[in-house]
């Protein structure tokens, strides 16, 4: 019994040390830009990527359209009458999306192209992009983020506004997932409609079963829990535990 506990101890240890830092994930934004690049998906002048800048609506729909592989069909369909107000550059794309029901927004005004797009908006976005349904009971609209999550669509928890660079860190990640209806992971969808060539994404590691440590950590930290135990009232109010423990599942 002690070398089992031993053990699970030993498995939590190398786990916790495992969980990237704060300042370990510096340059995760950075790096997710520049894989989205290196695959014709995000366009930046000279590495410029504006990634501390909020994030928008318009500016969502555009790369959910990239990511898709759709950006050709999108700019060669007719834009609905819905959306003939919405920004020249993005107008396109966020038809698109609502024609394929990526969004539920029918008009400019219900879509807000010009708001910064929120986790649990991107999430549900990229659900439906890959065959989940919230009118099917797959997920929530208002929990879309916590399902993406748990079905390891993304990595860690992510809520409230994004900016460009968590765009492009969620992009990262759903890269290597796979669609629900034919189990084609998105970068081979990618590679099927000639956006990227397969000796790029194989370049990446995008086509490797092998995961890093720190895709590992991120893919088994949502299983890690923590115990705290009060054994009375003003301990309670104090936050201060008579006793801890952690495990996983």
């Amino acid at each position: 019994m002690k070398k089992r506990l031993l053990a699970i101890f030993c498995a939590l240890f190398l786990l916790a040390g495992a969980v990237p830092s704060a300042a370990a994930l510096e340059g995760e934004a950075a790096r997710a830009a520049d894989t989205l690049a290196a695959l014709n998906i995000v366009k930046g002048s000279g590495g410029s990527y504006a990634l501390d800048e909020p994030a928008t609506r318009a500016q969502a729909a555009v790369l959910l359209v990239r990511l898709a592989g759709a950006e050709r069909e999108a700019a060669g369909t007719a834009v609905s009458s819905g959306f003939q107000s919405a920004p020249a550059w993005a107008r396109s794309a966020i038809s698109y999306i609502s024609r394929q029901g990526w969004t539920s927004s029918a008009t400019v005004q219900a879509f807000r192209p010009d708001d910064t797009i929120t986790a649990d908006a991107w999430c549900a976005m990229l659900l439906r992009m890959l065959g989940y349904s919230s009118k099917a009971g797959d997920f929530t609209a208002d929990e879309a983020a916590v399902f993406a999550q748990r079905i390891g669509l993304v990595s860690r928890s992510w809520f409230g506004p994004l900016t460009r660079g968590d765009l492009f860190q969620i992009m990262r990640d759903a890269l290597t997932f796979s669609y629900k209806d034919d189990g084609a992971a998105v970068v081979e969808r990618l590679i099927q409609k000639g956006v990227c060539s397969q000796a790029a994404a194989g370049a990446l590691g995008l086509l490797s079963q092998e995961l890093t440590a720190r895709q590992i950590a991120d893919r088994c930290s949502s299983a890690v829990f923590c115990l705290n135990v009060y054994t009375t009232q003003k301990e309670l109010d104090f936050q201060i535990p008579s006793a801890q423990a952690s495990g996983f599942f």
